[in-house]
């Protein structure tokens, strides 16, 4: 195995939009999990909670899986995503999935594995949490024991 990582504490990850936050009670594996909320009357938008891939060089193959839980209403989804880009920010590979009834405990999603293209630039593990119409009520969303293999 070339590199790894699992994180329980998601140091190292990049934030984008509003609604993150560490939740440490209840964690399904590690000390605490990243938690997204949505209150009632957030209107559409993407937030995002991203992580760097290091040494996901080509040739190589990348996988990963993450535990997820949530409360929704129909107002968002969740999207995992590995992805591969060029210099040009590109999309050269990418595997994900869609989560739009999550369970209120834990569940592991786990992604297809792939290979590294030639000429990817930057590896990413993304956790994205989409309000997809103006919310109703207030939703939440759970991300615990990512996992993220280099091989």
């Amino acid at each position: 195995m070339k590199s790894s990582f699992e994180s329980g504490d998601f140091t190292g990850w990049t934030i984008q939009g509003k609604g993150w936050s560490i939740y440490a009670k209840a964690a399904s594996n590690g000390e605490k999990s990243a938690m997204c909320s949505i209150a009632k009357g957030d209107a559409p938008e993407m937030k995002a909670c991203v992580r760097t891939i290091a040494k996901a060089d080509a040739g190589w193959v990348v996988k990963g899986s993450v535990d997820v839980a949530g409360k929704i209403k129909g107002n968002s989804k969740a999207t995992v995503v590995l992805m591969c880009i060029d210099a040009e920010g590109k999309t050269l590979r990418e595997s994900k999935k869609v989560i739009t009834k999550p369970s209120a405990t834990f569940q592991t999603i786990t992604l297809s594995d792939f290979v590294v293209p030639s000429g990817t630039a930057e590896t990413y593990l993304m956790l994205v949490v989409e309000t997809i119409k103006t919310s109703t009520a207030k939703e939440w969303w759970r991300f615990d024991n990512v996992v993220v293999e280099v091989e």
